[in-house]
């Protein structure tokens, strides 16, 4: 093999994993429910179609203020020491996730929607 023929390979590999990464990327379907989980228990399920503030409460006084707003949902206040989780961006598809760490919580958004085929064969 020659450097020529290296750069090729290379090239194919790259522009196949780029294709892929954007496919899957753009693909994506809204969601309809964001699932807010404390500690890997579900806490509170809601859709995304209603305006609405949820206050979640931690069992080591944490506090986070999760808000749902034309489809979208994204903590608006946090009581935790870096706020990270205050200034993720709105999630509004599926497999999108809002993580608080020092409070254990995650904002996941979901579909309702029981789906028969897997990812793979959609």
């Amino acid at each position: 093999m020659k450097r020529n023929d290296i750069l090729l390979l290379i090239s194919i590999l790259l522009l196949a994993v780029l294709s892929f990464t954007a496919y899957r990327f753009l693909n994506r379907k809204p969601g309809d429910v964001v699932q807010i989980t404390v500690d890997s228990k579900v806490v509170k399920t809601l859709p995304l179609d209603t305006d609405v503030s949820y206050t979640v409460r931690t069992a080591n006084q944490g506090e986070n203020i999760i808000r749902i707003k034309k489809g979208t949902a994204c903590v608006s206040e946090a009581n935790c020491p870096d706020k990270l989780c205050v200034h993720q961006k709105k999630i509004s598809k599926q497999g999108e996730n809002i993580i608080c760490l020092p409070h254990k919580l995650v904002i996941s958004v979901l579909s309702s929607k029981k789906s028969v085929l897997d990812d793979v064969a959609q």
